[in-house]
């Protein structure tokens, strides 16, 4: 059987798996999109992020400088994220006993079952990777080398709000003023839900339409979603953080297709598709992790 008149448009079809995996991913919500999309052609696939350093801020008495100025250098660190942490690919084979057939209706089908999976794989990697680099102490004692574990306590309409404030406010004390995520496992964030739909629904208009669009904690100024409980730690309820926290990217590297000549596989079409992840949390300060109650921090 001879599929080499198929014409498939595999750029097409990575773009799409891309798309795909990128908005059903929850690890996602946590990325800097700053360094989304990133892709490199030969070589080892590398983000470098850098990050400025402050030079400080001189005061001076009086309005007239009547002293030589002392600038001092500005700097940087940098950090390295590997793109090549978490493989993944799409391999799989077409009978030609349906090649009578859409095949790249067939072919899409195939890697739309498959997105999904590839998605919560990532949702695993990271936050699995989240677990074991936002440590910390419950006091916050060590918030700023390791990053901070804060037990998660909210049981009432009054305790989630007071939980969401007194959040934002750990972050506004280290100059992160916007951009505040919350991100739930499922069933507490099922809790959340319950708690505060009624509160927000006839209090406030931007109430009403956050519980209209699904996005309940809107109102609070954080943007809230849900995590496949499976994905997190047995004692891990959750994190809130920024985006500045974390970078990360998803990169295709080949897309191939064997049109009946696949070795060992004559007369199928098959389609390979290589996919790499990697993530690396360059803020720590920036992101909370958030520990149930039952769990020792």
């Amino acid at each position: 059987m001879n599929f080499a008149e198929l014409g498939l448009d595999l750029q097409s079809v990575s773009k799409r798996a891309y798309q795909n995996i990128y908005y059903q991913s929850t690890f996602m919500n946590l990325l800097n999109d700053a360094w989304m999309q990133v892709a490199r052609s030969t070589g080892t696939p590398i983000i470098e992020v850098v990050v400025q350093k402050s030079t400080g801020v001189n005061v001076r008495e009086g309005a007239e400088i009547t002293t030589p100025l002392t600038p001092k250098l500005a700097t940087y660190s940098s950090v390295k994220v590997d793109l090549t942490e978490l493989p993944m690919d799409y391999s799989f084979m077409v009978s030609p006993t349906i090649s009578t057939v859409n095949i790249s209706n067939t072919i899409q089908g195939q890697i739309d079952t498959n997105d999904s999976d590839c998605a919560k794989k990532i949702d695993i990697y990271g936050y699995g990777k989240l677990d074991k680099e936002i440590t910390g102490k419950a006091d916050g004692s060590e918030a700023y080398s390791l990053g901070q574990v804060v037990n998660w306590t909210a049981d009432s309409k009054e305790g989630y709000i007071l939980m969401l404030n007194t959040l934002k406010a750990y972050l506004f004390n280290r100059n992160i003023s916007s951009g505040y995520l919350l991100g739930l496992a499922a069933t507490e964030y099922a809790k959340f839900v319950s708690n505060l739909t009624s509160l927000l629904k006839y209090e406030t208009r931007t109430g009403v339409e956050g519980v209209d669009k699904g996005v309940f904690g809107n109102a609070y100024g954080v943007d809230t979603f849900q995590i496949n409980d499976s994905v997190l730690g047995e004692d891990v309820a959750g994190y809130f953080a920024n985006k500045v926290g974390c970078v990360g990217d998803m990169y295709f590297n080949a897309m191939t297709q064997y049109n009946g000549n696949y070795p060992g596989r004559p007369g199928y079409f098959v389609v390979e598709g290589n996919i790499l992840f990697g993530a690396k949390v360059v803020r720590p300060e920036a992101i909370i992790k958030l520990a149930k109650v039952t769990a020792s921090v």
